[in-house]
């Protein structure tokens, strides 16, 4: 077991997710050992993408339900002492202009602080929500989940995903662009037009995956589910009729199944669909253009059959958390620094001086936090190691503006395992590693209250930890911040030799350290080959970077005397 999770206090999470046709609430409460219990779980369909999607905006009487629910799930929360919430809306949110302007309104009525997540990123949670379900395998599996508003297709086993694919194709925006106020059957002509916008939709990703040998395809959602059961339903009523077994499985639906299924609904008025056995009344307005993505999926990469799961979104952004707690660092690197290390490489970054900028940083926040002028979270530190990794990869575009190349390139990739505000946070924080955040720069405008506050405390470690390697020779080896006799506080920090280019950026940098704490600070140098010792510590992101050299007896008298003064 983890040392580190070991220690963890019982934790009550809440994981909302939004989706284009429906608004689900789990609530769990997790333990030390990694495991969850859950405490409860609400699914209301408020479809938020009706309208949505052939207009390019959120229609005010979806976004009005969709926030009455959000308040009744928020109370919940409160009710149950839920001490962490994470948040995630998907396409209906992710594709709408008013998107933002969308969960804005959300915080302000419910507190909820959410973010819309990228295609890849959702198509990589349900990866992990529904392969953590199922039977451990080193063959691949393809996993289907058909939304409201698109269609997530994951290629992986049970050891990691090998492709993750999000197309524009779901139930809900589907019925809107082919059955809008349809009331009667559908013809066979028009269910085939709806299938040939689906195979161009997705021609690229369908030859994408047809590259993999897969084994099995597992479909979730609610519409895989519900097809699923009027298909046993449908064996049910046939077995009793003709008095044999019934070999009806809810966990499999084959294809002649899913035909079958689709005759029903097609041949049916919406009125007669509600009545058909097995189907959520709610869903038969919109289930034959789900159904639709799913016989064409199976026709496409040759599928008689797919496993049926009931897990989901939800369950993925719970095992993402468990599996964030629980890294070891002899661990494989977290999927969220293996995305930021993907985009540094690509970019060509300089390893060596970028890994020791984001150390350097780490010690500057944890001496900061043990003096109590930092209050940022663990999240907080993370997002600063990962801006420290990135921060200089603008340089791939071209060193003048440098920065700015930065905070483009980080907002426009998609970081898998990250949230928009998280995205917004790191690029911001690359941003000003050259420079103070303030009111005249838009990049700060454009964050929140709480993530300019945020940035403002942690630009000041990464601008700090850059100008300590300007000469990216390592020269200083290690830092922290002290508490001075005086009341102040005093940089100290651990060299290798001359470093005079370093030393006048440094003398810049304690005017920001002034600033920001409003206190007198003062430099106090020690030289390794005086000292004899290294500094140690883990210099990864979940470890704890730390500063451990200790000064001699009479460096410390030279540091006091010179606090004092």
């Amino acid at each position: 077991m983890s040392a580190r999770l070991a220690a963890l206090p019982e934790t009550c999470l809440g994981i909302i997710d939004l989706g284009s046709n429906s608004l689900r609430l789990l609530i769990v409460r997790t333990h030390s050992d990694g495991s969850s219990t859950v405490l409860n779980q609400v699914k209301q369909m408020v479809r938020l993408g009706e309208g949505g999607f052939l207009r390019g905006r959120l229609q005010e009487a979806a976004m009005a339900r969709t926030l009455d629910v959000l308040e009744g799930m928020a109370k919940m929360c409160a009710a149950y002492k839920v001490s962490e919430l994470l948040a995630v809306a998907t396409a209906a949110v992710r594709d709408a202009e008013n998107g933002k302007d969308f969960l804005a309104r959300v915080k302000e009525r419910t507190g909820i602080e959410m973010s819309a997540i990228s295609g890849s990123e959702e198509a990589r949670l349900i990866y992990l929500g529904v392969s953590s379900g199922l039977e451990h395998t080193n063959r691949l599996r393809l996993f289907i989940d058909i939304g409201g508003g698109s269609t997530e297709l994951a290629v992986g086993n049970s050891r990691g995903y090998k492709s993750l694919e999000s197309v524009k194709l779901g139930c809900v925006r589907l019925t809107n662009l082919f059955f809008k106020d349809k009331t009667g059957p559908v013809s066979a002509k028009e269910y085939a037009t709806v299938q040939g916008y689906v195979r161009g939709v997705a021609l690229h990703a369908f030859q994408r995956i047809a590259d993999f040998e897969i084994a099995e395809a597992v479909a979730s959602s609610g519409t895989a589910q519900n097809l699923a059961e009027i298909a046993a339903s449908l064996e049910e009523a046939d077995a009793q009729k003709a008095g044999r077994p019934s070999r009806a499985n809810r966990g499999v639906l084959s294809y002649d199944g899913l035909l079958r299924v689709v005759r029903e609904l097609r041949s049916r008025t919406l009125e007669e669909r509600r009545a058909l056995p097995g189907i959520n009344p709610n869903r038969a307005d919109v289930l034959i253009g789900g159904a639709a993505v799913l016989q064409t999926i199976m026709e496409e990469q040759g599928f008689e059959s797919v496993l049926i799961s009931n897990r989901n979104l939800q369950n993925g952004v719970l095992v993402d958390y468990l599996m964030r707690l629980s890294q070891e660092p002899s661990a494989p690197v977290p999927s969220r620094e293996r995305s930021v290390l993907r985009l540094a490489r690509f970019c060509r970054f300089e390893e060596t001086h970028s890994r020791h900028v984001a150390r350097l940083a780490l010690e500057l926040f944890d001496s900061a936090a043990g003096l109590g002028l930092n209050g940022a979270s663990h999240a907080s530190r993370e997002l600063l190691y990962y801006a420290g990794l990135l921060h200089d990869i603008g340089i791939f575009i071209a060193f003048t503006d440098h920065n700015a190349h930065s905070h483009y390139l980080i907002r426009n990739t998609e970081l898998l395992g990250f949230t928009s505000r998280e995205i917004e946070i790191i690029a911001a924080l690359a941003y000003f590693h050259r420079k103070r955040p303030s009111g005249k720069h838009q990049v700060y405008l454009d964050l929140d209250d709480d993530a300019r506050e945020e940035v403002r405390l942690l630009s000041v470690f990464l601008n700090l930890a850059e100008r300590m390697d300007k000469s990216h020779r390592q020269v200083v080896r290690a830092t922290r911040l002290a508490r001075a006799a005086n009341g102040g506080v005093e940089l100290h920090i651990l060299t290798a030799g001359d470093c005079l280019i370093e030393g006048e950026e440094i003398e810049r940098g304690l005017k920001l350290l002034r600033k920001t704490y409003d206190r007198r600070v003062t430099l106090c140098r020690y030289d390794e080959a005086e000292i004899g010792t290294q500094p140690h510590g883990p210099d990864d992101a979940a470890g704890g970077a730390s500063c451990c050299f200790l000064p001699t007896r009479k460096q410390a008298e030279d540091a006091a005397a010179c606090a004092s003064r």
